[in-house]
């Protein structure tokens, strides 16, 4: 038996994971991990999960020693010190569930977490897109980052997408994200780019054509995901096709010499999440924050609403062009559009620069008659005052 399962079945931990795993399994798995690292250090020190509840309760242990030597523990584990931090966390509500208080001023002058250092996200150019897009010859592949570059999904949100979630009948073509696979465990209904749409189209239609005697041909099934491959029971389940997709997106990253890595080493400055940020900002500048934050499933708020059909015309008329890669049509109308808004904006400017100009020739002749004016008044008093001696 593994050591999960053990902190799965011992009787306060099966109670809190259980409690934790309520709107999520995946929530369930990381409690999971944090307590079985926990367990490995309790162990080292002579207690047990389960037995340190009543050591706590007896005082027999200080709480702030034992969660410092916790963090001492996974620090010459050599974890990140973000994971270092989830784990502290989780230990905390696991204590916190089971009635063992923490006072969060004490906390955080005895127990020191190593600081999370926050990098800047890479940012995803629209060049790049093309580029990365241009060197892909996989055939699912493509048109899956196709629908992360102009729709924003999560990564495992795309790969959940199944046959029936697909609207090609809507203009632009809707997908509506199951909640089960949502971060917020809330369902919506997104937009793709018509030139997604035609490489989803090229892929299932590839993926359901008719073959050879010799080999079997697959019929539709509304429930099908859209993004599995029918000879790999594996790729049934989405987190467990999202692996597969890493790695060929990570080869792909490596050909167009996208592959670096961030600064700690682990993970690369650009991702399959980094799509997902190329959209937001897209979105944000065209339309407005409250759309981006709408449509990618972010909370939002309560007064901003709009009927479905004005969100989908919002974007296919102000967004789509600027998250197309490859159809040049569309492409070179954007940048006319583009350029006749340059020359707009020369001309306003022009027009301006004239008025400006018009402004300062009047201020300039104002100022001349406001010195002529001054002089005459000058020349006034000298007289009055002439006048005023000879009367004298």
């Amino acid at each position: 038996m593994s050591t999960t399962t053990t902190i799965l079945e011992t009787p306060r931990s099966r109670q809190f994971l259980n409690s934790m795993g309520v709107n999520s399994k995946k929530s369930q798995e990381t409690y999971s991990a944090g307590l079985v690292n926990f367990e490995k250090f309790l162990l080292k020190e002579g207690e047990t999960l389960e037995g340190i509840i009543d050591s706590l309760k007896q005082q027999k242990r200080d709480i702030y020693e034992l969660l410092t030597g916790f963090v001492s523990y996974l620090a010459l584990a050599k974890l990140s010190t973000r994971t270092i931090s989830v784990y502290i966390s989780i230990v905390r509500s696991y204590l916190d569930f089971h009635d063992i208080d923490i006072n969060m001023k004490k906390f955080k002058r005895k127990v020191k977490v190593p600081k999370i250092e926050e990098e800047d996200e890479e940012a995803l150019e629209t060049e790049e897109i093309r580029n990365i897009l241009l060197s892909c010859n996989n055939r699912r592949l493509k048109p899956y980052l196709l629908c992360l570059a102009s729709g924003g999904f999560r990564a495992t949100e795309a790969l959940a997408m199944r046959l029936m979630d697909i609207d090609f009948t809507s203009n632009p073509t809707m997908i509506h994200v199951r909640k089960e696979y949502a971060k917020t465990r809330k369902a919506r209904d997104v937009y793709i780019s018509d030139e997604a749409t035609r490489f989803l189209k090229q892929w299932i239609d590839w993926k359901y054509r008719a073959k050879a005697k010799n080999y079997r041909t697959y019929t539709k099934n509304n429930a099908d995901l859209v993004f599995a491959s029918h000879n790999k029971s594996e790729e049934m389940h989405p987190p467990n096709l999202y692996k597969r997709f890493r790695i060929e997106f990570s080869k792909v990253l490596k050909t167009v010499g996208l592959d670096a890595r961030k600064d700690s080493g682990k993970r690369g400055k650009l991702t399959l999440h980094s799509f997902r940020r190329n959209v937001k900002t897209v979105l944000s500048d065209q339309i407005s924050k409250d759309y981006s934050e709408w449509f990618l499933g972010h909370k939002k708020s309560t007064y901003y609403v709009h009927k479905q059909s004005l969100r989908g015309e919002m974007y296919r008329d102000k967004c789509m062009r600027y998250l197309t890669f490859l159809d040049y049509e569309v492409l070179e109308a954007a940048g006319k559009g583009i350029q006749n808004q340059l020359t707009e904006k020369d001309k306003q400017i022009a027009t301006l620069q004239k008025e400006l100009n018009e402004l300062r020739i009047s201020q300039q002749k104002s100022a001349e008659v406001y010195s002529q004016i001054a002089l005459l008044k000058m020349e006034f008093e000298a007289f009055k005052e002439q006048m005023r001696k000879k009367v004298e």
